[in-house]
């Protein structure tokens, strides 16, 4: 049965502000998707996850990707806000999987049985979906280069976040550390020890305006704005740090203070920021965030001693210990 496995990501530095210019630095890591390939005769496609199924026929699927194609043009007229363009999860699988069979220029629809299992939290800023649509290409299509893999999974994630940049892709496709400036991606030597002690991830649930409306309001306010050349500067000196094995606490802390300028930290994470660097560490969201609420996906934290553990998280906060994954997206054998 083949299968495909893509790995979540972490953004260290540069989100939003790769959107205009400024470079950006992501993490792949331990935090994989899986998607196992049933083939079968039925006129159909299905995706099984752990909570339901979704069915479509294959006399579908070309209406499907042209129906989200010209809903995306008039996003782009701005027509259609950006949440209004995937009526549910699932059509931007059935959409990665076409594509891929349009890009390959292949002309029989694959038909069966797809199952998902993921372990790549929803909606906080760790590339879930950008690794559905790696995965689903990998299986269903065929890419002369890992260039136009990462091109055409930025492609079909536009329906998700809009105007974005090419960041969540560069990092599930090549996997390990990758800085990304423009459309230019470098993968950058980390130590083999990787990041070392003291980093961890913590989701603080799912925000409630999505990547996409986030995206489009720091457009509005702050598209112009000079601020984007503070966060190039930061995101050099994180950078910087990391290559020599140093730990770059304060151009973190500085990161952290520019998003919060921009409107994306909810006032609780400002505040639980605040303690964290009271404690001699480091605390920033990493993805998008939130224009609203008190949940804002994802955070980076470093710690010179202890563990998250002995902070005081909310009840449904959950968080671990960051490992870097060093590959990206790839077929496993059966």
């Amino acid at each position: 049965m083949p299968t495909a496995c893509a790995p979540g990501k972490i953004i260290l530095s540069g989100e939003h502000a790769v959107v205009y210019g400024a470079p950006a630095l992501a993490l792949a890591v331990d935090r994989h998707i899986h998607i196992r390939y049933r083939p079968d005769q039925l006129p159909r496609l299905s995706w099984h996850t752990h909570e339901r199924t979704h069915e479509l026929g294959l006399e579908k699927l070309a209406g499907l990707r042209r129906r989200l194609d010209n809903h995306f043009e008039r996003y782009l007229r701005g027509e259609l806000p950006i949440t209004r363009i995937l009526k549910k999860p699932a059509e931007l699988a059935f959409y990665a999987i076409d594509m891929a069979r349009v890009l390959s220029g292949l002309d029989i629809h694959p038909r069966g049985s797809l199952r998902i299992d993921s372990d790549i939290p929803i909606g906080a800023g760790m590339g879930s979906s950008a690794a559905l649509i790696a995965a689903l290409l990998k299986l269903f299509g065929h890419f002369d280069t890992l260039e136009q893999l990462m091109q055409q999974v930025r492609y079909c994630e536009r329906l998700q976040h809009g105007r974005g940049s090419m960041v969540d892709a560069a990092a599930v496709c090549s996997g390990g550390l990758i800085r990304l400036q423009g459309e230019q991606v470098a993968s950058l030597p980390l130590a083999q020890t990787g990041l070392g002690p003291g980093w961890f991830w913590l989701f603080t649930g799912t925000p409630a305006s999505s990547t996409g409306a986030a995206v489009d309001a720091v457009r509005r306010h702050f598209g112009a704005s000079g601020i984007w050349q503070e966060f190039a500067e930061v995101t050099e000196q994180v950078a910087s740090a990391l290559l020599a094995g140093d730990t770059p606490l304060e151009p973190l802390r500085a990161n952290h203070r520019l998003l919060s300028r921009i409107g994306v930290v909810p006032a609780p994470l400002q505040r639980f920021a605040e303690l964290v660097e009271q404690r001699g560490g480091a605390a920033k969201i990493c993805g998008a965030g939130a224009l609203s609420g008190e949940q804002g996906g994802l955070m980076l934290l470093w710690l010179p001693q202890g563990t998250p553990a002995q902070l005081p998280l909310q009840p449904h906060w959950h968080w671990g210990a960051l490992k870097e994954e060093r590959e990206g997206v790839r077929l496993l054998e059966d």
